[in-house]
């Protein structure tokens, strides 16, 4: 077995800071990462120990299947309680089928309106704005984007974001997946398996806005999957 002696290292120290390849920083910064790993994202906002309904709004019909917005708010809600961020969470699906029974003709539960109906203080809402398993309409990379906002029932306001972030008010999440295989697109059955991989990614996104998290790796969405 060939072995690297200290004296050895020492002169291929010296020759490559002699063709200054120690030098450079496009040399410097990839070092630095693997060495000391990706950091740690803070939480941006603090749920309180309360009931808590996950509701997902797709006013404009983004979502391809009803059952996409189910999961959504399933895996949200599933993160929250695994991670005991809240102290319990309404069923989202219960919450889903009450709002479509008192919803007609073309009139719209409000928030609070929902809230109460299911007996919660704490609603983390959120908006979807695109849904899509390409991008610029040919390439098979999935991609999704919502807004986010939790809502204090008993103080009657928005409480994360802090700030108005957008029209909608909310704090803008999105995820892009890596391109899939194109025969996936070829099937109806490969299309669901690739929506529902895009709603748990969009979801496991959501849910980090409420825990510190390890920060992304560099280039984790290259390539093909």
């Amino acid at each position: 077995m060939k072995k690297t002696t200290t004296g050895s290292m020492l002169v291929m120290a010296a020759l490559l800071i002699a063709s200054g390849a120690l030098s450079a920083c496009n040399y410097l910064a990839p070092a630095s990462y693997i060495l000391e790993g990706t950091g740690t994202t803070p939480a941006e906002h603090t749920l309180d120990q309360v009931e808590t309904l996950v509701f997902v709004d797709d006013a404009t019909n983004v979502l391809p299947r009803t059952l996409l917005r189910s999961a959504l708010a399933t895996d949200i809600s599933n993160d929250l309680m695994a991670r005991m961020l809240v102290s319990g969470t309404v069923s989202p699906n219960d919450a889903m089928a009450m709002v479509r029974s008192r919803e007609r003709n073309g009139r719209r539960m409000s928030i609070e309106a929902i809230a109460s109906e299911v007996g919660v203080t704490q609603l983390v809402f959120l908006e979807m704005e695109s849904f899509s398993l390409t991008e610029r309409q040919y390439i098979p990379r999935p991609n999704a984007s919502c807004f986010v906002k939790v809502l204090c029932m008993t103080r009657g306001e928005r409480v994360y974001p802090a700030d108005a972030l957008g029209d909608q008010g909310g704090r803008r999440i999105s995820v892009t997946m890596r391109e899939i295989p194109p025969e996936t697109m070829r099937s109806a059955s490969g299309r669901r398996q690739a929506q529902m991989a895009l709603a748990a990614d969009l979801a496991g996104e959501v849910a980090k806005l409420f825990y510190d998290h390890e920060t992304k790796e560099l280039g984790e969405n290259l390539g093909i999957k």
